[in-house]
């Protein structure tokens, strides 16, 4: 975050502690419902290369079906999605696959 003034880097060294706090509040690996503002229905914040990222999964504009012919469909549909490097994602609990799964389909 670029510093605006004088007055804010000396705010932010005598309060570093409450600033890191109040901005890293919430858990890891623990979805919560994401703001009305947002486009996803869930976030979840992970560790990934040592820093905090926040992720968000399950998009608020599609309606979901979760019959249970739907729920298969979608399990096997989303069981071979690969990252980059062609790793499945299913369970890397850095990526909105494994969350979506998880948390929208109850896999």
């Amino acid at each position: 975050m670029p510093l605006k003034s004088k007055k804010q880097a000396t705010y932010l060294k005598k309060n570093k502690p409450a600033v890191y706090k109040k901005l890293n509040k919430k858990p890891l690996y623990k979805p919560f419902n994401a703001p009305k503002s947002s486009k996803y229905k869930k976030k979840v914040y992970v560790m990934k290369d040592g820093k905090r990222k926040l992720i968000g999964f399950g998009l608020k504009g599609y309606r979901h079906n979760y019959s249970a012919k739907a729920r298969q469909n979608y399990l096997k549909r989303s069981g071979g999605i690969r990252d980059k490097s062609g790793r499945l994602t299913k369970n890397n609990k850095n990526s909105a696959n494994y969350w979506a799964r998880r948390v929208l389909w109850n896999a």
